[in-house]
């Protein structure tokens, strides 16, 4: 009976702790994964149809304040690619994001990854870790997300050096 009853016990226990994911999360993955590609190819009219016209983003420089408009997205991407060429993400992983209310999964992807790229104005490389999520509508269109990594940081390595 000890041997039953700690047996029921250490299933309950196993399935007590485990997360069961949003069932669109498989989906957003590969929807995010799509984003990064569209990036890495500057394919901004890819970008644009990825986002809800009224988005929630934070960019990564320092003092940013929160974009609201799918156009102030663009820009802030658009900016990335006019200052540099060869951008590339390598994710180290796909996530699920949670409900910041609920704390339950809610189909929302997280990633870590690398940077790289090369800066137009001097030719310097750089490669940087950022962290970023993304919440997708029902529609596949991102409704939130942001960039975390240190913006800053790659423009000051790889500004042209002073003559």
């Amino acid at each position: 009976m000890k041997q039953i009853l700690l047996i029921f016990t250490t299933a309950l226990l196993l399935v007590s702790c485990t997360q069961n994911p949003n069932p669109a999360f498989d989906k957003n993955v590969d929807l995010a994964k799509t984003w990064f590609s569209a990036f890495e190819a500057e394919d901004m009219e890819a970008i644009s149809e990825m986002f809800t016209e009224e988005v929630e983003y934070q960019g990564a420089f320092y003092g940013m304040e929160l974009m609201t408009t799918k156009a102030d997205v663009l820009a802030y991407m658009g900016g990335w690619h006019a200052a540099m060429d060869d951008i590339t993400y390598t994710p180290e992983n796909f996530l699920p994001g949670v409900d910041p209310e609920t704390n339950l999964p809610n189909g929302s992807v997280r990633t870590y990854g690398t940077w790289r790229g090369t800066s137009v104005a001097s030719g310097k490389s750089f490669a940087a870790k950022f962290y970023h999520y993304m919440t997708f509508d029902d529609a596949g269109r991102i409704i939130n997300g942001g960039d975390y990594g240190d913006a800053m940081g790659i423009m000051m390595a790889v500004a042209p050096d002073a003559e």
